[in-house]
């Protein structure tokens, strides 16, 4: 069975054709007169396009299955292993597997917290996606040239740099297609989606209905995202913008062909949650956006993101999140580390960085601008 028809979730309900020119601006003023449409994000997650064997050395253990193998890195007989977690499957001596894992680093023979030193752990050695195709950009400009480049499904284009894709591709929790995310995904969204404060997009240009150039402007809201009594984003509803600079980003993009794209690439920051990453950072940051009918847009935004910062974000929530969602989280600080592909320490060589996707789904919004941003856009 397909990942479509395994993992397949509702398309997002607009009003309709009727309303694709919300938040027009001056479509019957001269031509200088700038017409701007605000949306409201609706759906945010890493881009996955997984498929049946794109992991030559299979799909990574379930949690079960690795924690019974930590346990024998950890000086368990297989017996022992066995043993501890029969009882911990039905119910019994959970606290002292729990302990186990928790405490499975070693600093000078030490017992320390696995999650808090990764690095301190046996590396389980757990498999990437051996896959030829992903979502994303060619970042490096490598082009076909480039040895661990994805094909994009969409645009056919070779050399895509996504290889946070490849490092977590292979672990149950992430993986997924594009219309339908893993689990770790669908529970971050439905967690941070009415517990943050609403990420708003706007689009500006002479006639956003011709191909043209275009500045993009992405903010952070005051409110919450409102949302329908069956939980998804509610569209043209009104949203004030945050003054606060770390959630404010601007680009040079363009529209052609019904596609929006940024033309020049530059930092993305943008607040998110303490449910995942506080504050999402992306350097050389890409976008690409096909804008519909109905007046939603849908794509992808990527560029090149600290994987130390993602694997905070896997790992706060220690053996409880490793448990319920995650999987082996040691396990991803190595996957990351292996697969980071930029930014490289002067001092050790290291990559810090990683390029990453992420699909961006956004609905008809309007925004409005508080008196403090007046104030700062006036002194400007």
């Amino acid at each position: 069975m397909s990942f479509d028809g395994i993992f397949a979730r509702a398309e997002t309900r607009l009003i309709g054709a009727a309303v694709a020119g919300f938040l027009t601006v001056g479509v019957v003023a001269p031509a200088a007169a700038l017409e701007t449409r605000t949306y409201v994000v609706s759906w945010f997650s890493q881009a996955v396009s997984n498929a049946d064997g794109d992991c030559a050395g299979g799909v990574n253990p379930n949690v079960g299955t690795q924690y019974e193998k930590n346990l024998v890195a950890l000086g368990k007989t297989p017996e022992e292993a066995k043993d501890i977690m029969r009882r911990w499957l039905v119910g019994k001596d959970g606290g002292v597997l729990y302990d186990l894992m928790n405490e499975r680093g070693r600093i000078d023979g030490v017992p320390v917290n696995g999650y808090a030193h990764p690095a301190a752990v046996i590396d389980p050695k757990l498999n990437s996606v051996t896959g030829k195709t992903a979502y994303g950009f060619d970042l490096d400009g490598k082009g076909a040239e480039d040895p661990d480049g994805f094909l994009e499904p969409d645009t056919g284009e070779s050399g895509i740099d996504n290889q946070l894709f490849r490092a977590l591709g292979c672990s149950r929790a992430f993986r997924g297609t594009k219309r339908a995310p893993g689990a770790f995904w669908a529970w971050v969204w439905i967690t941070v989606k009415d517990t943050m404060p609403a990420w708003l997009m706007s689009v500006s240009g002479e006639n956003l209905n011709k191909d043209g150039p275009v500045t993009i402007v992405f903010d952070r809201a005051l409110e919450y995202a409102k949302s329908n009594p069956n939980g998804e984003t509610r569209p043209f509803m009104t949203y004030r913008v945050d003054a606060d600079p770390r959630s404010h980003n601007e680009f040079r993009g363009e529209i052609k062909n019904g596609v929006l794209s940024v033309i020049e690439p530059a930092g993305f920051s943008m607040l998110q949650s303490t449910m995942y990453v506080p504050e999402i950072n992306l350097r050389d940051t890409h976008l690409r956006m096909n804008m519909h009918a109905d007046g939603s847009i849908e794509g992808f935004i990527g560029g090149y993101q600290s994987w130390r910062d993602i694997y905070f974000g896997l790992a706060w929530g220690g053996t409880a999140a490793e448990v319920t969602v995650t999987g082996e989280l040691p396990g991803l600080f190595y996957l990351l580390k292996r697969n980071a592909d930029a930014s490289p320490d002067p001092q050790t060589g290291e990559n810090r960085d990683i390029s990453a996707v992420y699909r961006l789904e956004a609905i008809p919004a309007f925004h409005v601008k508080t008196e403090r941003q007046q104030a700062l856009s006036a002194e400007h």
